[in-house]
């Protein structure tokens, strides 16, 4: 075999060597992963814009009602974002929609688990709305955890109804932060994504927190009307009724009726209402039936109508709040657990209006989707006291709604509306200095005050004669002890020959005992007018050296000293006014709001919010330990009775309203 041959030989086995491990590579090497590409890249590249998404649900397996819960957010008609599984009601938490929608723009693949069905479960990544084999329920995580096999999936859609994010959503990788377990609901793969969204499901996270809008410092008005409706007799029995008022100086807060030498007001107590107020928070929520207006008054189409009533009431009874005949034949509802009022100082009044208790499962208790547990209520309202009691215990061993909350919730109805008289007076104009006479044109010629009593004075002084009645001769030494005072007749006064005689005359007289005493002899009265005229000259010795005063100068400087004080108060009127004004407008624009949000719903507050708002004169006042502050001595209650920003008729003697 030549050399040519031989290379041709060795060429050939070289190939087959390449081929045999070319082939036994493919052969040998593990079959692909599916999507091990897609590692790094966006789940959904296409979702940008956080503004397409109008729609949102979250659903979850809930484990006591054993089945999927779904809970949504969707842009309706108006642009408003409501959520349709609890009756439309407004999703205002914007900043949570926004949040959520935001975080699952630029969602990566991280890494790849597994593209196996079967472990779906194992990952917690199985669809919530599908069922799962009770052999991997109670299953462990990857990391030997305990797992719930059903995740969370998150869909947000646009305006045409097209799904820009669809994500199943499971538990959180052990180790790793914010890297949870992911998969697409129409793929097998499941991924590790990192994911900053809060998937909450809860009504309450959803919803505006902050229910009333009121700021705690702004409250100056408390009533606390603890009426209640016997529903055998179908009659309102009267309760205590506590009057609360807070001093706009002081801070603190007075009760009418108080004994304020023996008795205080608790601040703690008073203050952890006002508190509860700021704070309160729902946990479920119901439209209100057709026929009942805004601010909790019947329709008149309803109020006339007896079949309408009857159904509006049965309605309502359900949920305690009855309707009752007031003053002049009118219609209003009332509450079986009586009413607390609110005021503010820009002028908003709420009332607060406790039903009875809302029995049923958590999502019963959000939305009212079970009829039968109302319908118990109803019935267990007939059994008595003793029953509601029971029935109270009872309900105080059902899960909590939010996992922390025990005890019975209450149904709450809420109105508003504007009471002025919660503002305080309004600021009255000050008046104007009138202008004096003698100020005015002309005033100077007239004869003035000075003139009148020089000319009277010298005639009184030389028109007594030596023999005039006693009664006119104590004139002269009157006129002449005043002139003495004034520095001008005081020389007249000393002359002996016309003050002795008529003093000597005046003697015998019985009514004027003291004058044989002052005359005894001329030559004694002589040396006793002298001590007197030395004894004035040290008490007044400016007098005689200041000039007369002009009473129009006088006039002048008082009356522009007037005029100063009321331009002044005239221009803290206006600012005092302007600042009124301004407080009366914030709480009618507050009114109008809050009229618009609490108009079409009722809701279920809980067990905890109920109890602070159940003040008693016991709970809310306590002996005196201490002397009161100066300020607190002259504000003692509320005289008069109830405030006039919260004299509303029928508090005191229900029905009214």
């Amino acid at each position: 075999m030549n050399s040519t041959n031989r290379t041709l030989v060795f060429l050939g086995i070289a190939l087959g060597s390449v081929l045999v491990a070319t082939g036994v590579h493919f052969a040998s090497r593990p079959p692909a992963v599916e999507g091990y590409s897609e590692v790094g890249q966006d789940f959904f590249p296409d979702f940008t814009d956080p503004l397409k998404a109008t729609e949102l649900s979250v659903a979850k397996y809930d484990a006591e009602s054993k089945e999927a819960q779904s809970f949504s957010v969707r842009k309706d008609d108006a642009g408003q974002w409501v959520i349709p599984s609890h009756h439309n009601y407004p999703a205002e938490a914007a900043e949570r929609l926004a949040r959520t929608a935001a975080s699952m723009i630029g969602i990566r693949k991280v890494a790849i688990r597994s593209r196996s069905k079967d472990d779906w479960a194992r990952y917690g990544v199985a669809d919530p709305g599908e069922d799962v084999a009770a052999s991997v329920s109670a299953g462990s995580n990857a990391e030997g955890a305990p797992n719930d096999p059903r995740g969370t999936r998150l869909t947000l859609k646009d305006g045409s109804g097209n799904a820009l994010v669809d994500l199943i959503v499971g538990p959180a990788v052990e180790g790793q932060q914010q890297q949870y377990y992911v998969r697409q609901p129409d793929k097998n793969t499941v991924f590790v994504a990192k994911l900053d969204v809060d998937l909450s499901t809860k009504f309450a996270d959803w919803i505006e927190p902050d229910l009333l809008k009121v700021n705690q410092p702004d409250v100056t008005r408390v009533v606390v009307n603890k009426y209640s409706v016997d529903e055998q007799q179908g009659e309102i029995v009267p309760g205590d009724i506590l009057n609360f008022s807070k001093d706009r100086v002081s801070t603190k807060w007075m009760l009418e009726g108080l004994n304020a030498e023996t008795e205080q007001v608790k601040e703690a107590a008073i203050g952890d209402l006002v508190r509860n107020l700021d704070q309160l928070k729902i946990v479920g929520v119901r439209p209100k039936p057709a026929g009942l207006n805004a601010d909790l008054t019947v329709s008149s189409e309803v109020a006339q109508n007896p079949l309408m009533r009857q159904v509006l009431q049965a309605d309502m009874a359900r949920q305690g709040f009855f309707i009752a005949r007031g003053p002049e034949n009118s219609v209003k509802l009332v509450s079986n657990e009586g009413e607390l009022l609110a005021g503010t100082g820009n002028g908003v009044r709420y009332t607060l209006y406790f039903g009875e208790i809302a029995r049923g499962s958590a999502n019963d208790i959000e939305v009212g989707l079970s009829a039968k547990p109302e319908a118990g209520a109803e019935a267990d309202a007939k059994k008595g006291e003793g029953a509601e009691k029971q029935d109270a215990t009872a309900e105080t061993a059902e899960p909590p709604v939010d996992g922390e909350e025990k005890g019975p919730r209450r149904y709450l109805l809420v109105k508003v509306d504007y009471d002025e008289s919660l503002l305080g007076d309004k600021p009255e104009e000050p008046v104007a200095p009138e202008k004096p006479a003698i100020l005015n044109e002309g005033a100077g010629e007239a004869p003035g005050v000075e003139k009148v009593e020089g000319d009277a004075s010298a005639p009184k002084a030389e028109a007594v004669p030596p023999a005039a009645s006693p009664e006119k001769a104590v004139e002269p030494s009157e006129s002449s002890a005043s002139d003495a005072k004034s520095g001008e007749e005081a020389p007249k006064s000393a002359e002996p020959g016309s003050c002795d005689e008529p003093k000597a005359d005046v003697a015998p007289a019985p009514q004027e005992a003291p004058a044989p005493q002052e005359a005894p002899a001329p030559g004694a009265a002589d040396e006793s007018a002298k001590p007197a005229e030395e004894a004035v000259i040290p008490v007044e010795p400016v007098a005689p050296a200041q000039p007369p005063v002009d009473p129009k100068v006088e006039a002048q400087r008082q009356y522009d000293q007037a005029l100063a004080e009321y331009e002044a108060a005239k221009a803290g009127h206006a600012s005092a006014v302007k600042a009124w004004e301004d407080r009366a407008k914030e709480g009618k624009k507050r009114v109008k709001e809050l009229s618009t949000r609490f108009s079409d719903w009722y809701y279920v507050i809980t067990a905890e919010s109920f109890e602070k708002f159940q003040l008693t004169r016991e709970s809310s006042v306590e002996p005196k330990t201490a002397a009161p502050a100066p300020e607190a001595e002259g504000g003692q209650g509320m005289p008069g009775g109830l405030p006039p920003g919260l004299s509303i008729p029928g508090l005191q003697g229900f029905p009214g309203n």
